[in-house]
């Protein structure tokens, strides 16, 4: 399994380089501190859903946005920057100017995104999803890129 992601995230990103962007924010509060924390595991394709208790409904007009990408260079996502995950480009291997060991994706609606949020090691590589919005990431390492992937 942990092969086959590696083998999707270099058919995906290849030996990218990459591409710098600027945070939207920096987090002096510790917004995703408030969060669950769980440690990072190698999964298959899923999307980042966190759905009501009541489950999807499909007569309400889901609020993907707004929704920001943490990243924070302590393990319980505090000390963290921001970037707007509705202007993030998807496909591409992105460069948030610094090292973080947590992660976390602020979303106020909680009904997830429909795509996946993927944190990597500085070469753009050895990536790993963000299974679900509203909860810290223990990476049990440290990365320094991230992506979007449809």
């Amino acid at each position: 399994m942990q092969y086959s992601f590696v083998a999707l995230s270099l058919f995906l990103f290849g030996q990218a380089v990459a591409k710098p962007v600027a945070p939207s924010f920096t987090s002096t509060a510790v917004v995703g501190a408030s969060f669950p924390i769980t440690k990072a595991t190698f999964s298959g394709p899923r999307s980042n859903a966190t759905l009501s208790q009541s489950g999807p409904h499909s007569d309400s007009t889901q609020q993907e946005f707004p929704a920001t990408l943490l990243l924070c260079e302590e393990t319980g996502c505090a000390s963290c920057l921001g970037f707007d995950l509705s202007t993030a480009p998807s496909g591409e291997c992105l460069d948030p100017g610094l090292s973080f060991t947590s992660a976390a994706i602020s979303q106020s609606s909680g009904e997830g995104l429909p795509f996946d949020v993927l944190v990597g090691n500085v070469d753009c590589g050895g990536f790993v999803r963000i299974p679900q919005v509203n909860l810290c990431i223990a990476l049990g390492g440290t990365f320094g890129t991230f992506a979007l992937r449809d």
